[in-house]
C-alpha cells in the first residue's frame, strides 16, 4: 500500500506540473491574442488569401486512374522493364496474354435470339451468315478514321499499325480467315493448343475465341464436297500424335456460343498512345451508337471504357456531393447559432469557422501549386474530411464559449460588474487547444511515417498533402479563428452580446438568474432520481461494456476479412449496360485469365535434360494451382534445338511461328546461341482477390526455388495485384499506427493511462466497426476506387474521441450537433439513387462511422467510466488530489479586475488529466 501511495503521489505531482504548463501556455497565448487580435487577423488573412490566389493561378489538376497506384520499384514492374530490355516492345503484345487492352478494342459477339428459350441451334455462332456479318463488322472497324493534327492525315487501324511499325495484332483473327469459313462445318480442335493460319499469320486460341462452353461431337461422314487431300493431311497429323487414341480423330467443334475479337495497338510514344486511345474511343462510340445488326449482339470494351464511364458518372454526380457539403455547413451554422439566446449566442463564429476552412484549403493547395506539384482529383476528398474535422473543432470551442459565458452571466447581479475576458479566453483555450494540438500531432506523425513506408507514389503524395493540410488548418484555426473569437469576446465587456450588438437591459441579469435557478433545481432533481438506483445503473453499464467488448473483437475479425478486388460490377454505374454485359460474359462464358510468363534471361544449355525437366516442372506447378487451367505454351515442344543452334538456313526459317517471339537467338557464323527464352501457363481468374494474389506469390516462390538460373514470372496483372495487396496491408498498418501514436501522444502530455486506453479502444472500435458494417452490409472490398478514401477516413473523429475522454462531464451536444448535421446532409445521397461507386462508399462509410461514434460517446464511454468508478472506490479521492486544468473561479468572491466564474462540484472532476 505504501508503494502504491508513493506511485500515486508521484503521478499526481507530474500531473500537477503538466496542468501548470498547460495553464501557463493558455494564459500567455490568451494575452497575446487579446493584444494583437486585429493584427493576427489581418496577417493570417493576407497570407492565406495570397496563397489561395497562387492556387487559382498556377494550379495543375490531372485525372486519376489505377495506374497511379502501381509501385515503380515492385517486382512486377522490374520484371516488365527487364522483359522490354530482352524482347523489345512486344512484351505487351503477346496474343497469349489474352487480357491486353493497352490500348485496344475487345468485342464479344453472341447470336441474337427471338425467343426466351435458349436452343443450341439458335445460339450457335458457327454459320456462314454469322461469319459474313463478322467480316462486315471487321471491315467497318478497320476503316474508322481518326484525324491527326500534326500531319493533317486521317488514320485507320491499318494505317496506325503501319505508323507504329506494325506493332499491333488482332487476337482471334483466325475466325476472319477463309480457312475458318471453309472448315466451319467440320472444324477440328487444334493440335498445338491454338490455330495458326500460316499465309496470313492469323491465330486464335479456342478458349479465347469460342469461350468455355463450346461443344465437341463426332465427325460427320465425309462427303464429296470435302477435299480428300486435306482429310489425308489431317489424318497424318493425328497418327503422329504421342498418344495413339482414335477418339479425338472423330471429334469436331459443333457448337460455339460466343465469338471474340480483340484489336490491340502497342505504342511506344505518347503521341501514338493518344492517337490509339482516340481510335478505340471512336470505335466504341461507333459500336454503341451506330452499329446495328439483325444477327448478332456485340458486347464491346476498351482499355479506357471502364475508367471513362466511372469518371463521367462521378463528374456528373459531383453536384450532389457539393450539395451535401453545403447542407452540412448550413446545418452546422444553424445548430451552433441557436444555442443560448440573443445575449449568450456565439454570434458569427460559425461563419468565421467556414472562412477559416476556405482559407486553410486555399493556402494548402496554393503551397502545392507554388512547388509545381500536380493536384490529383481524389485530393478533393481531403477537403471534405478536413472540413468535418474543423467543424467539430469550432463546435467544441463554441460549446466551451457558451458554457463559460452562461456561467459568467448567472453570477452577475448588476450591470456595473466587470467581466475579465482574458480569463474567459484562457479557460476556453485550456479546454480546447491541448486536444487539438495532440490530434494534429498524431495525424502528422502517423502520415509522415506512413508516407516513408509506402512504396506507392500516390499514397505518399496524399499522405504528405494531408499532413500539410492538417497543419495549415490548425495554424489558421489558432490565428484567424482565434482572433475572431477574441473579437467576439470583446463584445461582452461592452455588454453587447447579441448578434446585432444590441445592449443588454438593466434587469436582464436578475431575470436570467431566476430562470437559471429554476432550471438547475429541475436538473438536480432529475440527476438525484437517476443516481438513486445505482445497482441498476451498474448492471446496465456492465451490459453495455460487455457488448462493447464483443463488438470490438468481432469487428476486428470481420475487418481483417475484407478482401481485395481488381474489378467488380459494382464499380460500374447501373446504366452502363454494355460494359456490365461484357464483364459478366467474361465470368459466365470464359475460363481464361492472364497468362503467366516464365522468362529465362541468360544463356543456358537447353539440351540438358535437367533444364528441360525444370522448365516442365514450372509449368506443372503452375497448372496445379486452383486458379489455373491446362493451357501451356512451351517452345521446347515445337522446336529442334540442334537445328536452331547449328542450322545453315536463315534464323527466321529455323524457328517455327510458334516460338518467334519466345526466343532471343544470337546468330553466329557457324553456331547460334539462345540468349533468352520464355514459356507460359494460364490462370482462370481476373478477380484480384486474395486467392489470385496467393497464386501470384506462389509463382514467385516456384521461380525462386527452380534450379533454372535467372528465371522470373510475369503477368500483366501482377503489378495491379501487388498494389492491391499493398493497399490492404497499408490500411491495416495505418490503423495500427494511429492506435500506437494515439496511445503514446495522449499518455505523455496528460499522464492518464486509463484515458489513453479508453481512447485507443474506442478509436479501434470506431475504425474496425466501420469496416465491418461496410463488409457485412455492402460487401466491401479493397480496390483502386476506394483505396484513397479508406486511407483518410480513419482520422475523421479522432478529435472527438480525445476531447470527450478528457471532458466526460461536459455537454455531448458539442459533438452530437456536428454528427447530426453530417447524418442529415448525407440523407441527400440516400434520397437520390447515386450510381457512382466512390460516392456510395463515401456515403455509407460516413453514415456508419457517424452512428458508431454517436453510440460510443453517448452510451459506451459513459458506461465504461461509471463502471470503473464503481469498481474503484478511491477514484473520487484521486480526483481531489489532482489540479483540474479548467480554470475554477469562485463566484462568491469578487476580484478586483473582474467577476469570476462560479463552478460546482459537478465540474471539479473535469480535469484534463483526470483518471477514471
Amino acid at each position: 500500500m505504501k508503494q502504491t501511495n508513493r506511485f500515486q503521489m508521484r503521478m499526481n505531482s507530474i500531473r500537477q506540473k503538466t496542468n501548470l504548463q498547460w495553464k501557463q501556455f493558455a494564459n500567455i497565448y490568451s494575452r497575446f491574442l487579446i493584444r494583437f487580435s486585429w493584427s493576427i487577423l489581418a496577417i493570417s488573412s493576407f497570407i492565406t488569401i495570397a496563397l489561395t490566389v497562387c492556387f487559382l493561378l498556377f494550379m495543375r489538376i490531372r485525372p486519376f486512374d489505377q495506374n497511379d497506384f502501381l509501385m515503380p520499384n515492385g517486382p512486377a514492374m522490374r520484371n516488365a522493364f527487364q522483359l522490354r530490355r530482352i524482347f523489345g516492345n512486344d512484351t505487351e503484345l503477346r496474343m497469349h496474354q489474352q487480357l491486353n487492352l493497352n490500348p485496344g478494342l475487345d468485342i464479344i459477339m453472341k447470336r441474337k435470339i427471338n425467343t426466351t428459350e435458349k436452343d443450341s441451334n439458335q445460339t450457335n455462332m458457327l454459320s456462314h451468315e454469322i461469319m459474313d456479318e463478322i467480316r462486315l463488322l471487321d471491315q467497318q472497324l478497320q476503316y474508322i478514321r481518326i484525324p491527326y493534327e500534326k500531319d493533317s492525315l486521317e488514320y485507320t487501324y491499318p494505317l496506325l499499325c503501319t505508323k507504329m511499325n506494325h506493332a499491333c495484332a488482332i487476337d482471334g483473327n483466325y475466325i476472319l480467315t477463309d480457312e475458318f469459313r471453309e472448315k466451319i462445318s467440320h472444324l477440328a480442335p487444334p493440335e498445338n493448343g491454338y490455330y495458326v493460319h500460316l499465309p496470313s499469320g492469323a491465330n486464335g486460341i479456342p478458349a479465347f475465341m469460342f469461350g468455355k462452353d463450346y461443344n465437341l461431337t463426332n465427325r460427320k461422314p465425309i462427303t464429296d464436297d470435302y477435299d480428300e487431300d486435306e482429310d489425308e493431311q489431317e489424318n497424318d497429323k493425328h497418327t503422329t500424335a504421342k498418344i495413339n487414341i482414335e477418339q479425338p480423330l472423330e471429334k469436331i467443334i459443333s457448337y460455339v456460343p460466343v465469338l471474340r475479337l480483340r484489336y490491340t495497338l502497342n505504342t511506344s510514344t505518347p503521341d501514338m498512345y493518344q492517337l490509339a486511345i482516340r481510335w478505340e474511343r471512336e470505335a466504341l462510340r461507333f459500336l454503341n451508337e451506330e452499329y446495328k445488326s439483325m444477327l448478332i449482339d456485340i458486347l464491346p470494351s476498351t482499355s479506357t471504357a471502364i475508367k471513362d464511364t466511372i469518371m463521367k458518372k462521378a463528374h456528373d454526380e459531383g453536384l450532389y456531393m457539393s450539395l451535401v457539403i453545403v447542407i452540412f455547413f448550413i446545418l452546422v451554422c444553424f445548430f451552433l447559432s441557436i444555442q443560448g439566446n440573443t445575449h449568450t449566442s456565439v454570434g458569427y463564429l460559425p461563419i468565421c469557422g467556414l472562412f477559416s476552412i476556405a482559407l486553410s484549403t486555399g493556402a494548402t493547395f496554393g503551397i502545392l501549386s507554388l512547388f509545381r506539384i500536380q493536384i490529383i482529383e481524389p485530393m478533393a476528398l481531403l477537403v471534405f474530411i478536413i472540413a468535418i474535422i474543423d467543424c467539430m473543432r469550432f463546435s467544441i470551442v463554441c460549446g466551451e464559449y457558451h458554457r463559460i459565458i452562461k456561467e459568467q452571466l448567472t453570477t452577475i447581479t448588476d450591470v456595473s460588474s466587470e467581466i475579465d475576458i482574458e480569463k474567459i479566453l484562457s479557460s476556453i483555450i485550456e479546454t480546447t487547444h491541448p486536444y487539438f494540438m495532440i490530434s494534429t500531432l498524431i495525424i502528422s506523425i502517423v502520415y509522415v511515417i506512413f508516407s516513408t513506408l509506402s512504396p506507392m507514389l500516390t499514397t505518399t503524395l496524399i499522405s504528405l498533402t494531408l499532413v500539410l493540410y492538417i497543419l495549415m488548418n490548425y495554424l489558421v484555426h489558432a490565428t484567424f479563428f482565434s482572433s475572431c473569437l477574441v473579437i467576439t469576446l470583446k463584445r461582452i465587456s461592452t455588454r453587447r452580446h447579441s448578434l446585432f450588438c444590441f445592449p443588454l437591459s438593466n434587469d436582464y441579469y436578475t431575470n436570467r438568474t431566476k430562470k437559471s435557478n429554476k432550471f438547475n433545481l429541475l436538473k438536480n432533481k432529475i440527476y438525484s432520481i437517476l443516481n438513486n438506483n445505482s445497482i441498476m445503473k451498474t448492471f446496465l453499464s456492465a451490459i453495455l461494456c460487455l457488448i462493447f467488448i464483443v463488438f470490438l473483437i468481432s469487428s476486428i475479425w470481420f475487418g481483417l476479412s475484407v478482401d481485395t478486388r481488381l474489378f467488380d460490377d459494382e464499380f460500374l454505374p447501373r446504366d452502363a449496360y454494355s460494359l456490365r454485359a461484357h464483364m459478366q460474359s467474361q465470368v459466365d462464358d470464359y475460363d481464361i485469365g492472364p497468362v503467366t510468363m516464365f522468362t529465362i534471361s541468360e544463356s543456358i544449355n537447353y539440351e540438358n535434360e535437367q533444364t528441360k525437366s525444370a522448365m516442365n516442372t514450372l509449368i506443372q506447378q503452375c497448372q496445379n494451382e486452383t486458379r489455373a487451367n491446362n493451357f501451356k505454351l512451351l517452345w521446347l515442344d515445337h522446336e529442334n534445338i540442334t537445328v536452331i543452334k547449328t542450322g545453315k538456313e536463315p534464323l527466321e526459317f529455323r524457328i517455327t511461328p510458334f516460338s518467334h517471339n519466345d526466343l532471343v537467338v544470337s546468330d553466329g557464323h557457324n553456331h547460334s546461341t539462345i540468349i533468352a527464352s520464355r514459356f507460359y501457363c494460364q490462370t482462370t481468374s481476373i478477380k484480384g482477390d486474395r486467392e489470385d494474389i496467393r497464386t501470384m506469390e506462389n509463382m514467385y516462390t516456384y521461380a525462386n526455388e527452380s534450379p533454372l538460373p535467372d528465371v522470373f514470372p510475369y503477368s500483366m496483372l501482377y503489378a495491379s495485384y501487388e498494389s492491391l495487396e499493398q493497399i490492404r496491408v497499408e490500411i491495416y498498418l495505418l490503423i495500427l499506427l494511429l492506435i500506437i501514436c494515439s496511445f503514446i501522444s495522449t499518455l505523455i502530455p496528460f499522464i492518464s493511462l486509463k484515458n489513453s486506453l479508453l481512447i485507443i479502444s474506442h478509436l479501434l472500435a470506431l475504425l474496425t466497426g466501420t469496416l465491418t458494417c461496410l463488409y457485412l452490409f455492402h460487401n466491401l472490398t479493397v480496390n483502386f476506387a476506394n483505396g484513397l478514401w479508406l486511407y483518410i477516413i480513419s482520422i475523421l473523429f479522432l478529435d472527438t474521441l480525445i476531447h470527450t475522454c478528457y471532458n466526460r462531464l461536459s455537454s455531448k451536444w458539442n459533438y452530437n450537433r456536428i454528427i447530426f448535421s453530417l447524418m442529415i446532409s448525407l440523407l441527400v445521397l440516400y434520397c437520390y439513387p447515386i450510381q457512382s461507386y466512390v460516392f456510395r462508399i463515401i456515403r455509407n462509410s460516413l453514415m456508419y462511422q457517424s452512428i458508431i461514434c454517436l453510440i460510443l460517446i453517448n452510451f459506451i464511454l459513459p458506461s465504461c467510466c461509471y463502471l470503473f468508478r464503481s469498481i474503484n472506490k478511491n477514484d473520487e479521492q484521486i480526483n481531489k488530489v489532482q489540479i483540474p486544468i479548467v480554470t475554477i473561479i469562485d463566484g462568491s468572491q469578487i476580484l478586483t479586475n473582474g467577476t469570476e466564474i462560479k463552478t460546482s462540484t459537478y465540474e471539479i472532476s473535469t480535469s484534463i488529466n483526470s483518471s477514471i
